[in-house]
């Protein structure tokens, strides 16, 4: 969902700035390749403004350390838990993540595509 928006937004760009090509190199760019995008666009939009560009390294930021809680999740569940579940991390450290951690970061994560979406 969040890939699609920012497609989206990109491709709303670059025909404001009078470029019809499709996004990317291939009809569907992965995030990294959407970011690197957006960052060139708001750069030839924006020359003399730097907040825009600080904005958007701020939520690359962000997405990182979603996506490494998100890999905890994904790479090293092992059980539930009371309030939450327990995992374990690339150094085999047991962690426990509550439920009110996971909501937290689902939360930010939603606050991240708003953030994007208004760059």
């Amino acid at each position: 969902m969040l890939e699609q928006s920012l497609e989206a937004k990109v491709a709303m760009m670059r025909e404001s700035m009078g470029d019809v090509r499709t996004v990317g190199a291939r009809t569907r760019p992965g995030m990294t390749k959407l970011m690197t995008e957006l960052r060139t666009m708001v750069s030839m939009r924006d020359r003399r403004n730097a907040g825009a560009l600080m904005e958007i390294s701020n939520i690359e930021r962000d997405m990182q350390r979603i996506d490494r809680f998100r890999s905890l999740i994904i790479g090293g569940f092992q059980q539930p838990a009371p309030g939450g579940f327990t995992c374990r991390d690339a150094r085999n450290n047991q962690t426990h993540v509550s439920l009110e951690q996971l909501e937290a970061e689902i939360g930010s994560l939603e606050g991240v595509a708003q953030r994007l979406l208004a760059v």
